[in-house]
């Protein structure tokens, strides 16, 4: 795997795209760099990341992959918390919201406010991935599993997110200049 990009001068981000990393290169990446040894939060938040990661993965039986994003996914030397989507396989996410107990715990590993409460400064999404897997089907007719057009849509607006920037050069409107964010590779 290539290393992340570097940072664009201007958002101090990467470039726009998502861009995968495994776990280590997270680490290496955006906890170990030179450029955050002075950090006092960063390797915290990884850690709870991972142990998030770990109770998500419990509930819902699986996780397909994840995106990293916000101040985490920056230069910024101490941020707050770290911005996640979980990508869950359609048909562990159908079995898990079929469960009440489960689908309670996703919604409170799900709620920013509970994880902080349980020593965990993670922002978190849970989300459904396709059921529909064969792309190639797509441009036909009813080719596509019922449901994922919401899916897909879904997918497109916390892509959408992820990739804006809050804040930019004067007179720029938010969500127009432009960023990158991590996909970890499971």
């Amino acid at each position: 795997m290539p290393p992340l990009p570097a940072f664009d001068p201007f958002t101090d981000c990467p470039p726009p795209g998502r861009f995968p990393l495994t776990w280590d290169e997270v680490e290496t990446e955006l906890v170990k760099a030179e450029r955050f040894s002075d950090s006092v939060t960063r390797h915290g938040l990884i850690q709870e990341l991972r142990h998030h990661f770990a109770l998500v993965e419990i509930a819902a039986a699986t996780v397909g992959r994840l995106w990293l994003a916000g101040s985490f996914v920056s230069g910024k030397l101490d941020p707050e918390d770290i911005d996640v989507t979980y990508l869950i396989p359609s048909e562990a996410y159908v079995r898990a919201t079929e469960d009440p107990e489960v689908v309670d715990d996703l919604d409170n590993l799900g709620t920013k406010d509970w994880c902080v409460r349980h020593g965990m400064r993670v922002d978190a999404y849970v989300l459904r991935l396709p059921e529909t897997t064969d792309f190639h089907v797509l441009g036909l007719t009813g080719a596509m599993a019922p449901g994922d057009h919401k899916v897909f849509e879904g997918l497109g607006v916390w892509d959408e997110i992820w990739q804006c920037c809050r804040s930019g050069q004067s007179g720029i409107p938010y969500g127009v200049r432009r960023r990158g964010y991590v996909e970890v590779l499971l």
